[in-house]
């Protein structure tokens, strides 16, 4: 098959993969809310099996490393279907649902390396940043239409959480199927079961501070909206829509950014950015006595945070600069996942605890000056100079 009709299927499967986790990201807090009436300690705790998958899938991934990596992404679509089909049938039992969800994050963390991997196959050295932002936006308007389905579901005919979830099962078959008819041969071959190396030290603390800040977002950013503003799952839907039909557009220029600022100059935005997000979120009722225009600024918050996700391919990028061949970057970026997920399987636990002890603005106002820890680390990344200048000398030498 041709470069073109490799992006093509890769493409379709980011789009079918996006949707499922558009329908499923939109109703979880939502349905753990409605369905166990769950206060925020649990709901941190919670986060401990679901996110260990997360910490073990460098060794999920090296004990699959004779797959190619369009095939890991085959079984990591199956596994995630099978978790949302137990969802679907056994959510109402506590632990059944534990063992799915369980089940479903297993499968979704196998696929994160794999996406990172085969853009960068698919694209030249020069343009890697826009390659992965053009990848975004599919995988952006993906999670639009997802979290359509959920708005106009809920909304207008009062659709089930099973039903929900055996939609997201379905979508993530069918882009099963599409990995499964993509070859890309320098992705067949064999990867190393566990890269650790020196030269990635500076990554693995990347990703760690990382893990920290995405698991506040995704465990405590809706936990806010659901109940410090009471929004209902169709109105959390409503925001994914807006938050993704912004990033169709801002996650390719995010990746133009890249190519012409550097990663560094985007890892250090990233993180000040974020730290005005968290301040938001934590405080806009002391901002203003108006109790509507507070939510409206929360909300602004919940979508402002969610497109902020996209300037995480710098890191990506980043990494493609400094591995030495497509294997090596596939079993470095699963590494890197196992370490953010060190924080991500933490992080909820400690700020469940603070929110119960203190308040919510507490956990906010932490985040807050974690962000600009984020920034700061960030700068120790080579600048654009630096790849220059390296890129410069096999010609110089030629």
């Amino acid at each position: 098959m041709s470069r073109n009709t490799q992006i093509i299927l890769f493409l379709a499967a980011i789009l079918c993969m996006s949707m499922a986790g558009g329908v499923h990201e939109s109703i979880f807090n939502n349905f753990l809310s409605d369905t166990y009436e769950m206060d925020a300690g649990a709901r941190g705790y919670l986060e401990l099996p679901r996110e260990f998958p997360g910490f073990m899938v460098a060794v999920m991934a090296g004990v699959l490393c004779s797959l190619a990596v369009t095939h890991l992404a085959v079984v990591g679509a199956l596994v995630m279907a099978i978790g949302m089909a137990g969802l679907a049938i056994w959510g109402r039992e506590y632990w059944i649902m534990m063992v799915m969800m369980v089940i479903g994050s297993a499968g979704l963390h196998l696929l994160q390396p794999v996406g990172s991997s085969i853009a960068v196959a698919l694209s030249d050295a020069g343009n890697r940043g826009r390659r992965m932002g053009q990848v975004g936006a599919v995988g952006t308007l993906g999670m639009m239409l997802g979290a359509g389905a959920i708005k106009f579901g809920f909304g207008a005919f009062g659709a089930h959480y099973s039903m929900a979830f055996l939609a997201a099962g379905a979508l993530a078959v069918v882009g099963a199927v599409v990995y499964f008819t993509m070859h890309i041969p320098e992705l067949h071959r064999p990867r190393p079961r566990l890269v650790v190396h020196k030269r990635f030290s500076l990554y693995y603390v990347l990703e760690f501070l990382f893990g920290t800040r995405k698991q506040i977002f995704l465990t405590f950013g809706p936990w806010v909206l659901i109940k410090v503003y009471h929004q209902p799952a169709a109105e959390i839907a409503g925001l994914f829509m807006i938050a993704s039909f912004i990033g169709i557009g801002f996650k390719p220029l995010t990746g133009w950014a890249i190519d012409r600022f550097g990663e560094r100059t985007i890892m250090v935005f990233d993180g000040l950015a974020l730290a005005v997000v968290c301040l938001g979120y934590g405080y806009a009722m002391r901002l203003t006595p108006d109790a509507d225009l507070a939510r409206r600024i929360a909300c602004s918050c919940f979508i402002a945070d969610s497109l902020l996700f996209a300037l995480g391919t710098s890191r990506a990028v980043y990494l493609s600069r400094i591995t030495t061949s497509a294997e090596e970057l596939t079993s470095t970026l699963s590494l890197g996942i196992s370490i953010n997920h060190i924080a991500s399987m933490t992080i909820p636990m400690v700020a469940g605890a603070i929110w119960l002890g203190l308040g919510y603005e507490a956990v906010f106002a932490a985040a807050a000056i974690f962000a600009v820890g984020i920034s700061c680390v960030s700068t120790l990344v080579p600048g654009q100079a630096h790849w220059r200048a390296q890129d410069a000398v096999p010609a110089e030498a030629g």
